[in-house]
C-alpha cells in the first residue's frame, strides 16, 4: 500500500508535464496561424490601398490609449501619443486625430 502512495507524486509529475507539453504545442500552433493570417491581411490592406492607424504602423495598445484618450477629452494627449509612434508633425497629428474622432 505504501508503494501506491510513493506513485502517486511520480504520476501527477508525469501528467503535468504532459499537460504543458501540450498546452505549449496549442499555443505555438495559434501564435504561428495568428501570423499567418497577420501577414495574409497585411497584403490585402497593401493591395487596396487602405490607409490608416494599421498602415501607419502604429501598435494596437498605442491606439487603444489615444482612443481612450479622444473619449475622454484629452486630446492633446492623444496628439502627443500619435506624434511619439509615427513621428509625424503636430499639425499632422491633429487632423489625423480629428478625423479619427470624426469617425467614431
Amino acid at each position: 500500500m505504501s508503494f501506491v502512495f510513493d506513485l502517486i507524486p511520480a504520476a501527477i509529475f508525469v501528467i503535468l508535464v504532459l499537460l504543458m507539453i501540450t498546452v505549449t504545442g496549442n499555443l505555438r500552433s495559434a501564435t504561428r496561424t495568428a501570423e499567418r493570417v497577420e501577414r495574409k491581411l497585411d497584403l490585402v490592406i497593401k493591395h487596396l490601398g487602405i490607409t490608416g492607424a494599421a498602415a501607419d504602423g502604429i501598435p494596437s495598445d498605442i491606439l487603444a490609449e489615444i482612443d481612450r484618450c479622444v473619449w475622454s477629452d484629452r486630446r492633446a494627449e492623444a496628439i502627443k501619443l500619435y506624434r511619439e509612434a509615427t513621428g509625424h508633425t503636430a499639425v499632422e497629428a491633429k487632423a489625423w486625430i480629428d478625423q479619427r474622432s470624426a469617425s467614431y
